[in-house]
């Protein structure tokens, strides 16, 4: 009896604020229609909720004079929990639940925070402190490549220990993707150079006639059995931008065909292999080398063209996606290339964004539905199981059982990766995008895994200590992607706040005089034993924060990376320690320009720095103030520059 007239009570004030007159109201997002019926049915917080109104409001679909209160919040009434299940469940239309909404914050009983967006230039990175921190690692491993090759253009580097100031006795290829990295964010062609002397260098020295790549000891003067997987993935970026390097593209990943795969189960081998030809172990690991494998093939396909490596990853993604558990559809983190027996039952929840970011690019490059099919049947699998009810559990075996509950620092691995599967989607469900976008708040906006804003490498579910390393390859890869874009989305300028700190706490804490170490201690940001080598990757891993120099607004939308018949409007980040590519824009640090080869719609742009001019399809534009790029309607190239 109490219930139903508590439900006859809210029918009756929600009709009465119904009555009133309606303001107008633009299209609300399905993901806020979900978060509503999620509070309603007590899934989500009341903090969860009012951030999704918050973004109503700060969107300008809600439209209401917000008074100052020194009133403390006592809570959203019960009746106003119910209206919110009636939308959810369609029992109220879209209208009369704006309408509602729009009272209860006129009248204080809703509290909100209106985002000031005047100064979001203050919030962006500059394009200076991007290059001069991604200069300052490449800079460092240039010095310490001078110990083992002094005043020689053989640009190999050697693992530095910091502690200890010692090498380990290997050379590594590093300086090649530092180079790209460094490339692209700036046009200078010495930067090239430095990728092609690597390139050139193994194409030269440390190639068997067959194809097998070498590892030289710069200590002990030997040549050691190398991996072609890794190394193709960064020859064939190289080759994206100077097609000379087609050929050498071509031999590592014929290699890699012939001998680094199964023929009979199609699965990867991703050991190093011994003398006798032989893999030192059969394990196919999908969260590093497994993918690395993959995507060094899709990436040689779009150098190429030639289908024998699409081919090749379709078969290979085939087999393994064939011994999913039949019942959750979940994979196993690796699988045995010989026999196809599972050798890690659990996957990681970053695996599985990773998993999902391989399956995407073959899909951007084909367009092939079964493709499309796997990528659906696994992200809901995936939200099925590993999800908590706040964020992603970090280990889930195949069977469903958990076998790691913890909150680990590569989650938006899989965030990203469920985002951009829902743009391939967002006409049929925004679950993907509402589920990466709750995760993300919960363990990276709301700080439970952040520590002296460092994200941790994992914490428990309460926030207490697990593993407490700040490592450089982790988040700090993959989070400006996923905080861009919840930004664009909600012009909440907190997204920004967090990852304007979260890269100046990094770059401060993990710097040192020749680089950038890859761990610290988050916690007392001293140096661990996890990562006390200089992180010779750091110069691509910085330089992909140049998508933190400049903002869209509105619907604007900028076009990053172009794969097949697809827009992406992010640098694609894939693999484990991918830092992404994009080849959409180019920058000219020396002229201070950016040309953005495709910007859809009207709206604005935000940059760090003041624009001295611009150019739009070969004519001279004027429609910008300050740090703001007004955009046209439809689809443009512009030439931006700044001051």
């Amino acid at each position: 009896m109490i219930s139903n007239l508590g439900i006859f009570g809210s029918l009756v004030i929600f009709s009465l604020i119904a009555s009133a007159p309606l303001s107008f109201a633009s299209e609300v997002p399905e993901w806020v229609k979900n978060t509503a019926g999620w509070w309603a049915d007590d899934v989500i917080s009341e903090i969860e909720f009012i951030n999704a109104i918050e973004f109503l409001l700060n969107d300008g679909i809600i439209h209401v004079i917000v008074s100052e209160s020194t009133e403390p919040s006592q809570g959203i009434p019960d009746w106003v929990k119910n209206t919110a299940g009636w939308w959810a469940d369609d029992v109220i239309s879209e209208i009369e639940f704006i309408n509602a909404i729009e009272f209860l914050i006129q009248s204080n009983i809703i509290l909100v925070n209106i985002h000031d967006t005047s100064n979001i230039s203050s919030l962006l990175l500059t394009w200076d402190e991007v290059v001069r921190d991604a200069k300052h690692a490449n800079d460092g491993s240039l010095i310490t490549k001078e110990y083992h090759f002094p005043n020689s253009d053989i640009m190999l580097s050697t693992p530095f220990d910091v502690d200890d100031g010692t090498f380990i006795d290997e050379t590594t290829f590093d300086l090649l993707n530092s180079g790209i990295g460094l490339y692209r964010i700036t046009g200078d062609v010495r930067y090239l150079d430095q990728s092609r002397s690597v390139a050139n260098t193994i194409e030269k020295n440390l190639l068997t006639e067959d194809g097998r790549l070498l590892v030289y000891t710069p200590i002990t003067h030997k040549y050691l059995l190398g991996h072609n997987q890794l190394t193709l993935h960064d020859v064939a970026s190289l080759a994206l931008i100077d097609p000379a390097y087609e050929n050498l593209t071509r031999i590592l990943a014929n290699y890699i065909i012939t001998h680094e795969i199964n023929p009979d189960t199609n699965l990867f081998y991703n050991s190093d292999f011994m003398d006798d030809q032989q893999p030192e172990h059969f394990e196919m690991y999908m969260s590093y080398r497994g993918s690395s494998g993959l995507e060094s093939l899709l990436l040689t396909y779009e150098v190429t063209g030639d289908k024998k490596y699409l081919e090749q990853v379709k078969k290979t993604l085939l087999s393994y996606w064939s011994l999913r558990n039949s019942e959750t559809n979940l994979i196993p983190a690796s699988i045995n290339a010989k026999d196809s027996s599972t050798e890690k039952n659990f996957m990681q929840q970053y695996g599985a964004g990773i998993f999902l970011k391989i399956l995407l690019h073959y899909y951007y490059l084909t367009d092939d539905p079964e493709i499309l099919q796997i990528m659906n049947v696994y992200a809901d699998a995936v939200i099925i199981n590993f999800w908590d009810g706040a964020t992603w559990d970090y280990r889930v075996n195949s069977d469903g059982s958990i076998l790691s509950n913890v909150i680990e620092g590569n989650y938006a691995k899989l965030d990203d990766a469920l985002i951009l599967l829902n743009d391939l989607n967002y006409q049929n469900s925004n679950t993907n995008y509402e589920y990466a976008k709750m995760d993300y708040d919960n363990s990276f906006q709301n700080k439970i895994s952040v520590i002296n804003n460092l994200v941790i490498h994992s914490v428990k579910d309460d926030g207490s200590k697990d593993s407490p390393q700040s490592m450089m390859q982790y988040a700090f890869i993959i989070n400006q992607n996923v905080g861009s874009r919840l930004f664009h989305d909600t012009n909440n300028p907190e997204y920004l706040i967090s990852l304007n700190e979260f890269y100046h706490s990094a770059i401060q804490s993990h710097k040192q005089e020749l680089g950038y170490i890859f761990g610290i201690d988050a916690y007392t940001l001293e140096n661990t034993s996890l990562g006390v080598f200089l992180n010779q990757r750091a110069s691509a891993m910085i330089a992909n924060k140049i998508n933190l120099t400049f903002m869209p607004h509105d619907n604007v939308e900028i076009i990053w990376t172009k794969i097949g018949n697809h827009e992406i409007s992010e640098p694609f980040i894939t693999t484990f320690e991918d830092s992404g590519r994009f080849n959409s824009i180019d920058f000219n640090y020396n002229d201070k320009s950016i040309f953005f080869h495709t910007i859809h719609n009207a709206g604005q742009i935000t940059f760090a720095h003041e624009i001295e001019s611009v150019i739009v399809n070969n004519e001279i534009y004027v429609d910008f103030d300050s740090h703001t790029l007004n955009t046209l309607d439809g689809t443009h190239a512009y030439l931006v520059f700044l001051k």
